[in-house]
């Protein structure tokens, strides 16, 4: 670039670190505009960030790393949590789901929600490890639901062990529709349940798409584990506080994003 400003590089990467923080996202090229610097020395101080753990590098630019783990507040705190935000996007994702032909719904609050919002116009066959889920559905038209099976987690109405992945192992679904404790570029689509983490696993592999319903608050924290990284996403569907910037980060990474 002609006109390259000289800067010391150290601060050359505490600016770039710090606009990548406020924006959440930016790109490359906004950067080096911005810094009136070339592209290849953006591109090697986003490497020099990456390494040190300041930032993710995503396809032309970076994203914050800044995530703190989030507290496992129980299920009937998060039913309640952001409720307007879960219901809209439960919303979104029946509509787009409830002809698919076979669903997986795993247990959570937020894919209860999907349930209560299912009403296909033809036979829909919706595989879960929620009783509740099951419950919900048990006399919904056109709806034939099919349990994992496995143990009861004591104080949820979550089955998990090998049971159910074993059960898992001879079916197929069009979409699998996730919840997330946390979502990010850095850490991908993680839960707190770690018995139950092999099950989820296993309903992804099964599935031909991936949706993920997760409102705003989700992308600044993590759970306890990681259950796939976000490139395997497909779908992700989520509410209007999700910034411009990471939005436009998650597409650059395939992620087809729905705000509603």
């Amino acid at each position: 670039m002609k006109g390259e400003i000289e800067i010391i590089p150290a601060a050359r990467k505490q600016e770039i670190l710090s606009m990548v923080t406020n924006a959440e996202y930016i790109s490359a090229g906004n950067l080096a505009d911005n810094l009136n610097i070339s592209l290849s020395t953006v591109r090697r101080d986003l490497i020099e960030l990456e390494e040190e753990g300041l930032i993710v590098r995503t396809r032309g630019g970076a994203s914050t790393t800044k995530h703190n783990l989030a507290l496992d507040t129980g299920l009937n705190i998060r039913a309640v949590e952001r409720h307007e935000e879960k219901s809209r996007i439960a919303q979104k994702a029946a509509e787009l789901v409830c002809d698919a032909g076979c669903i997986i719904l795993d247990a959570g609050t937020t894919t209860l929600e999907v349930a209560r919002n299912l009403y296909p116009r033809k036979v829909l066959r919706v595989i879960t490890d929620s009783i509740e889920i099951a419950y919900e559905l048990r006399n919904r038209e056109n709806v034939i639901v099919i349990m994992t099976g496995g143990l009861l987690k004591q104080g949820t109405c979550n089955l998990y062990d090998g049971l159910g992945e074993e059960f898992l192992k001879s079916m197929h679904a069009q979409i699998c529709v996730m919840g997330a404790i946390g979502f990010s570029l850095k850490s991908g689509l993680t839960k707190h349940e770690i018995e139950s983490l092999s099950l989820r696993k296993k309903m992804l592999e099964i599935s031909i798409q991936i949706m993920c319903i997760a409102d705003s608050s989700k992308f600044k924290a993590d759970g306890l584990v990681s259950v796939c990284p976000a490139d395997l996403v497909d779908v992700l569907i989520t509410d209007t506080g999700i910034s411009p910037g990471l939005k436009q980060s998650f597409e650059e990474s395939g992620i087809k994003v729905i705000v509603v």
